[in-house]
């Protein structure tokens, strides 16, 4: 499976350097391994997302480590 994916995913890097094909912008590629299907769905821009909206809340990446709990933070705060 990991396989398939990652060919898959290089695939679409090449389209997007090269500028050919049409890579998979705004569309879910689901794989079914089990029947070897393949499907795609369409996604549409919702307007009110807090990361791509047109007023996006979400500006910046957390610190998963620190998030998860792997490990302290640095500037000894907290996480939450």
């Amino acid at each position: 499976m990991t396989g398939i994916v990652g060919s898959i995913q290089a695939t679409e890097t090449l389209k997007l350097i090269l500028g050919i094909g049409q890579p998979l912008v705004s569309r879910l590629l689901l794989i079914d391994a089990l029947n070897m299907e393949f499907r795609t769905i369409r996604l549409r821009r919702d307007p009110n997302c807090p990361l791509c909206g047109d007023n996006p809340t979400v500006t910046q990446l957390i610190d998963y480590e620190v998030f998860c709990g792997l490990r302290p933070p640095t500037n000894g705060g907290t996480t939450g």
